[in-house]
């Protein structure tokens, strides 16, 4: 597991790994009932076992923030689906995972957002960014090369992601009425949300050639 502190983000950590690196033997024993019965409904035995290790993970992760036993914690559920853990207000996370990678965002406070996608060729880049890309971000990935495309499509889709799940709104806001941009930097993004405008800071980097990774917060009102 590797970590990674944004510069500037507030403390907001990083935390990656593979979870196919070490599966866990007694993860499921830090689960609670609800978490174990999902993972039993997994039909295929590498879905469970990585569904499993990424919640035994954030288990420990949110155990060292807090102080408390993995398998102690218990997780509310926000009104569109977005968890948080239960007596710790001062805890903020999120998680995402592709396929065997997964990554973690934590913060000491406020509420952020975390994306991850596996780097691979995306021949529906251009279906998919016309559904959910604003015009000018369409404009920007049909300008880029063509070896180019699958990375600044997935900088986007990323991005996009992590700033729905660091609102915590779901789907309530369509993708395409926000603009977070093709590229890798920091920049604040002015989200319409359920509730009132909310102004959310978004960046991306690149993980080798695994995976790119979003994170982003909401900035304090």
């Amino acid at each position: 597991m590797r970590r990674f502190t944004a510069p500037g983000s507030g403390e907001l950590q990083l935390w990656w790994t593979d979870l196919d690196a070490a599966p866990p033997a007694d993860g499921e024993s830090t689960l609670s009932a609800d978490e174990s019965a999902r993972a039993a409904r997994f039909v295929h035995d590498v879905h469970r076992r990585r569904y499993i290790a990424a919640h035994r993970v954030l288990r420990e992760l949110l155990a060292r923030q807090t102080g408390r036993s993995a398998a102690a914690l218990q997780f509310d559920i926000g009104p569109y689906g977005k968890p948080a853990l239960r007596g710790e207000p001062a805890c903020a996370f999120n998680m995402s995972h592709c396929d065997e990678l997964a990554v973690y965002a934590l913060a000491p406070q406020g509420d952020i957002g975390v994306d991850i996608e596996r780097l691979r060729e995306m021949p529906d880049a251009n279906a998919l960014a016309n559904h959910h890309f604003t015009k000018a971000e369409q404009a920007e990935l049909a300008g880029t090369s063509a070896h180019e495309r699958a990375l600044v499509f997935l900088y986007g889709w990323t991005r996009k992601e992590a700033c729905l799940k660091a609102i915590g709104c779901g789907l309530q806001v369509d993708p395409h009425t926000f603009e977070v941009g093709l590229r890798p930097d920091r920049r604040d993004v002015l989200v319409h949300a359920p509730d009132g405008p909310v102004t959310v800071t978004v960046e991306s980097f690149r993980d080798g050639d695994r995976a790119v990774v979003s994170w982003a917060r909401v900035a304090p009102s």
